[in-house]
């Protein structure tokens, strides 16, 4: 059965697509109820975390977005995912015993956006890589092997969060990178996927500087870590899935249009044909 809608409903549809995907899983239980908590797969303890702030620009729309996110670094693997939704575990960890309310959840969502639920997991033991996305009500995961990057390091220098950082440059997917590292934190990684360097990396920026990703806090930590899991992950490679983001977010009216179980209908059957709407988008990786 189509969804029969008037032009204002396809048009929140469209926007809520904009946001996080998360949303699209808000308890709908009693508020008195205990909200449903997703459960996690522990794959490593952290004993040492870095908190990023990810500056991104889209030059198409002139706009700027900017969240924080978390790399959780264990012996055996890593996990880089939304600090938003690592500090709202953390509260239902920490204040309800993972036993919220619906209504205590909500209060927590609310206060703590936006939350994604887009992880990076780093098997360094088994040098394998699992990115984990959405792309509107639909999850995929992709494996690859963690990516090799051709280092050239220079005689620059930067402080960042206390500590004396060698500059590096690389190519890698599309885009020249400039990156920051700590020699002094002996730990080969970074950000997203980025590391291979004889130190921390606390600074990557793209040459154009659309991408500028910094460290804003570094601290100890003894905690497990692991990816949500969920109903269905569908599996896929890295090419195919950033053409399908590319063309989700380029043009989301079409996503609607192409796949019958969401696309809108008149109250006369006829197809809703809505304003062609480009979310904002500047992938990291455009080879």
């Amino acid at each position: 059965m189509k969804l029969i809608v008037n032009i204002t409903s396809i048009m929140l549809l469209i926007l809520s697509a904009a946001g996080s995907i998360e949303a699209q899983s808000l308890p709908t239980d009693s508020d008195s109820q205990l909200a449903r908590l997703g459960n996690v797969q522990t794959v490593d303890r952290s004993f040492i975390e870095c908190i990023y702030e990810h500056c991104i620009y889209d030059p198409i729309s002139d706009e700027t977005e900017i969240n924080d996110w978390i790399l959780e670094i264990g012996r055996k693997a890593s996990r880089y995912g939304s600090y938003n939704s690592y500090r709202r575990d953390s509260i239902f960890a920490t204040d309800y015993n993972m036993q919220p309310t619906v209504n205590e959840y909500r209060k927590v969502y609310e206060k703590l956006r936006p939350c994604s639920q887009t992880e990076t997991l780093k098997i360094l033991s088994e040098n394998k890589l699992n990115h984990y996305e959405g792309i509107f009500i639909d999850y995929y995961v992709y494996t690859e092997d963690i990516p090799e990057f051709d280092w050239k390091i220079t005689d620059e220098t930067n402080e960042i969060c206390g500590y004396t950082c060698q500059k590096a440059t690389t190519d890698f997917r599309g885009r020249k990178w400039n990156v920051w590292y700590a020699e002094e934190i002996k730990i080969n990684n970074g950000p997203l996927k980025f590391g291979g360097l004889p130190g921390l990396i606390l600074k990557v920026e793209d040459d154009q500087k659309e991408h500028i990703i910094e460290a804003i806090a570094i601290r100890k930590s003894d905690k497990d870590f692991g990816y949500k899991l969920k109903s269905f992950r569908i599996p896929t490679d890295r090419k195919t899935f950033n053409k399908m983001m590319h063309d989700f977010r380029s043009d989301v009216s079409s996503f609607f249009l192409a796949n019958p179980s969401v696309a809108p209908t008149k109250a006369d059957g006829s197809p809703a044909v809505p304003p062609k709407r480009r979310l904002f988008y500047n992938p990291v990786e455009i080879d």
